[in-house]
């Protein structure tokens, strides 16, 4: 199952040099990153957008495993990421700790692209989901900076059975989530859970604990 996402822009130490490569698996290999990270993907695929260049990330639970290429049939996800990116994760996940200003930093870097291909797994274009866990055709999202500074912010809109996924604030949303980098990857596990289950029952309960979840980060208009 070939699906394109946002979360994993984190590893988007993954670029073409052996040094590069060799060097993320030193940062990334820590308790804290295992953790963070923890339940948001099994295996993930990245693109170096400039390049080409393909590499996937295992989480194995105790450690990240590397390899080379991407096998669409094994990956859970397929993230783009462009090389400007690069420098940035590495600084912000260098000593391995995450502390609210660097998981805003690394999210904000993912918040968009994450939800565009998580939204494109076809399970979550089904309309009877969207409507049995009360979802709105017309949302906007922003991602809270701790630090005070301007927040990520993107308009997620159904249509045509497919969600498309904008950047920045269009139209007049139906409901608005005021989200921290802890609320995105809750939101994240979550879904990745039921999305991986893919049954009536799992989605049943997506449906009531979404519904719950939103209560604390969202407003109705």
């Amino acid at each position: 199952m070939k699906q394109i996402i946002f979360i994993g822009l984190i590893f988007s130490a993954l670029f073409p040099q052996t040094t590069s490569i060799e060097a993320w698996k030193g940062i990334l290999q820590t308790p804290e990153l295992l953790e963070y990270f923890n339940n948001v993907f099994h295996r993930l695929g990245i693109e170096v957008e400039e390049t080409g260049e393909m590499f996937t990330i295992e989480h194995a639970g105790s450690e990240f495993i590397f390899s080379s290429g991407i096998d669409e049939s094994s990956v859970d996800f397929i993230v783009p990421i462009k090389l400007h990116n690069i420098d940035n994760m590495i600084n912000h996940s260098r000593d391995g700790m995450i502390d609210p200003s660097e998981a805003w930093r690394i999210l904000d870097v993912l918040f968009t692209p994450l939800t565009e291909v998580t939204l494109q797994t076809p399970v979550l274009a089904v309309n009877w989901r969207r409507k049995l866990a009360g979802v709105e055709d017309l949302i906007h999202v922003y991602l809270i900076n701790p630090d005070g500074g301007e927040a990520s912010k993107h308009t997620l809109i159904y249509i045509k059975g497919e969600w498309l996924v904008l950047r920045g604030i269009h139209g007049s949303p139906k409901r608005t989530y005021r989200m921290s980098p802890e609320h995105s990857l809750e939101y994240q596990r979550v879904v990745y859970k039921a999305i991986k289950k893919d049954t009536f029952f799992g989605w049943m309960k997506f449906a009531k604990w979404y519904k719950k979840w939103r209560k604390d980060v969202s407003i109705t208009h």
